[in-house]
């Protein structure tokens, strides 16, 4: 009689047969669940850093410089290979129903008849390299988020 919980002699190694056969499949879907879920954490901070340089050129008005805003941007994320480029503070008309900005001298009238208005325009750049790039679908990505803040 065989004692409980113990295997056979010719099927010890098949537990560990079939976990090698299952480890990479496991392993792939692992990795692509970490790299997604990063990539997606990379995009909320990018777009929260744009946020946030948006919210403080609004609420600094005109007095707002652009390397306030850009090291705002940099150090508002955790992410430590931001890009952040901005803009102005200058002036630009907004016309049309697509709008399209384009840049003036203070106090012009618009095509439309409107006056310009001070606007600064914030990007930021992040590019995600992937934590198990041969364990997952999910590539070298590059990440980008804009905004156009009117200061007057």
């Amino acid at each position: 009689m065989m004692a409980r919980g113990r295997m056979p002699l010719g099927k010890r190694g098949v537990a560990a047969l079939e976990f090698a056969l299952v480890s990479p499949i496991l392993t792939m879907f692992l990795g692509g669940t970490v790299d997604f879920g990063m990539l997606n954490a990379g995009r909320s901070a990018l777009a929260n850093a744009v946020a946030s340089g948006a919210e403080y050129a609004y609420l600094t008005g005109t007095g707002v410089t652009a390397a306030n805003i850009k090291t705002l941007v940099q150090t508002t994320s955790f992410l430590t290979t931001v890009v952040a480029t901005v803009t102005g503070p200058g002036y630009y008309c907004m016309v049309g129903t697509t709008p399209t900005m384009t840049s003036v001298t203070s106090g012009t009238a618009c095509s439309d008849g409107s006056t310009a208005g001070q606007y600064v325009i914030i990007s930021a750049v992040y590019t995600y390299t992937p934590i198990l790039p041969n364990f997952s679908n999910v590539g070298t990505t590059t990440l980008t988020e804009k905004a156009t803040v009117r200061l007057i």
